[in-house]
């Protein structure tokens, strides 16, 4: 059994194929790889869940619709959660120190 996936284009490829093509931009500091995804009815469940990006290879990338280009074509970012931070601010509820005293 064969897992579906993805045709990842390169720019200018034919749009007259079946589905809809997502030119997106990977927001991955230093990355900015543009690169086309097209999306069939077959693979549509892709667009819910995460994605790695081709050229630097990061995973868990959330598309972000941001426009659209053409017929067809339309534009998204590919964003990532930021690590090594914490949610919340300073003295905010559930500091570990005013909750001891």
């Amino acid at each position: 059994m064969q897992g579906s996936s993805a045709h990842h284009e390169t720019p200018g490829e034919r749009t007259d194929a079946p589905g809809i093509v997502y030119r997106v931009s990977c927001e991955n500091p230093g990355c900015n790889h543009i690169f086309d995804l097209r999306i069939t009815a077959k693979d549509a469940g892709l667009l819910g869940g995460t994605l790695a990006c081709p050229h630097c290879r990061r995973h868990g990338g959330i598309l972000k619709p941001t426009g659209r280009l053409e017929r067809k074509i339309f534009t998204a970012r590919l964003t990532f959660k930021l690590t090594g931070s914490s949610s919340g601010a300073p003295g905010e509820e559930g500091d570990l120190l005013t909750d001891i005293s």
